[in-house]
């Protein structure tokens, strides 16, 4: 499971109405306190070549806390945090946000009873055509009879079904397709497995992210990515670390192993490891070394975004050993060299997460991005 580069643009709309004709229908099919995982495969989905909308239409009662991730080509982003903009009404109360109703806690904190569900709609636009994306909850508050605090439980772990077969909800556009996607917020053998605690109703403008199910022989690529943001050593008032801009990516193959038709466990194999140069914004030539590889000397370019990929090994992402020499100017041998920085020394090459954006020339990161080691 790989896919190219993204960098989309993230829209949150206002708050629309949940077609309770569609809430009805995910009710019947998802049956509460039911083993419904045969009603679907785990999956990952490809991304469509349009922009594509997710709005949250139900929340089952849940003693755990999570935020809804999505990954796309390696990349995490956040989409909402649990009760985030998910408001019910009531027959004799106006709206209200869903996390300020119950007096049991975080159980009694649900849409299960209400006569009306609004919630904002999260766009996403200028993912490239063919990514490959998968949804993940992430537990931030565990619930000591059936979850873990840091589980993290995604579609591609059959945590999650992809359900279409209803009618086509109000606020989808005409000429759109549009699915539900259920999830699971329950990790330990005593689940109940019903994966209706989360749902919400994904739609293409036209296309929707297309499911691919993962049976057995699937091949699915586990990835991790750090993006190194680098300066070459110049003035030193400059600060805007875009003159080499690299990412780090390690690749992990796994394979289903069912069980009754059930997702048993993965057998993993051989790791890869590859960098991209995603931007220049420097004049000086310039070695890079990742890991055990150095690359070939490449001059320095004042403003451009070459994409350029290349094997990797004996990259750690934890250690960071990623390091650069820079030539002074174009006709000496003479290099400086740049490593990543240990405790108490001045960052030229910070690491932040790839979905972070590069600055525009003389514009300074901010504080906040620069990971310093405290050992």
């Amino acid at each position: 499971m790989r896919g190219a580069s993204s960098d989309p643009v993230i829209t949150v709309g206002d708050y629309e109405d949940v077609d309770l004709n569609t809430v009805k229908w995910m009710q019947e099919k998802l049956t509460e306190q039911h083993d419904n995982r045969p009603l679907g495969k785990p999956f990952y989905m490809t991304v469509p070549g349009n922009k594509f909308t997710i709005m949250p239409i139900y929340q089952g009662g849940a003693g755990a806390k999570w935020d809804l991730h999505m990954v796309v080509n390696g990349v995490d982003y956040k989409v909402w945090s649990k009760h985030e903009n998910l408001e019910v009404k009531f027959e004799d109360t106006d709206w209200l946000p869903v996390g300020s109703i119950g007096e049991g806690g975080e159980f009694d904190k649900n849409t299960m009873y209400a006569s009306a569900v609004r919630a904002k709609t999260y766009t996403y636009d200028g993912f490239h055509a063919g990514d490959e994306m998968y949804f993940y909850l992430d537990i931030t508050q565990g619930a000591d009879t059936y979850c873990e605090q840091g589980a993290k439980l995604s579609s591609v772990d059959h945590y999650m079904l992809a359900l279409e077969g209803f009618d086509k909800p109000a606020n989808v556009p005409d000429g759109s397709e549009y699915m539900i996607i259920a999830c699971e917020d329950a990790n330990l053998e005593n689940s109940d497995h019903d994966i209706n605690d989360v749902v919400f109703l994904v739609y293409g403008h036209t296309k929707i992210p297309k499911p691919v199910e993962i049976t057995e022989g699937t091949t699915v690529y586990d990835s991790k990515t750090v993006r190194y943001m680098i300066e070459d050593l110049g003035a030193t008032d400059d600060f805007d670390f875009n003159d080499i801009v690299v990412d780090v990516t390690e690749y992990t193959p796994k394979t289903p192993v069912f069980v009754n038709d059930v997702l048993d466990h993965w057998n993993v194999g051989e790791k890869t490891q590859e960098a991209t140069i995603r931007h220049l914004g420097g004049t000086l030539p310039f070695v890079l070394q990742i890991g055990d590889v150095e690359l070939p000397e490449r001059p320095g370019v004042l403003g451009a975004d070459p994409d350029e990929t290349f094997a990797v090994t004996g990259w750690d992402i934890n250690n960071h050993n990623i390091s650069i020499k820079v030539r002074q100017n174009a006709s000496s041998t003479v290099y400086n060299n740049v490593q990543f920085p240990k405790a108490g020394e001045v960052p030229m090459i910070i690491a932040v997460d790839p979905s972070t954006n590069w600055m525009e020339e003389r514009v300074s990161v901010p504080e906040s991005w620069f990971y310093i080691p405290q050992e």
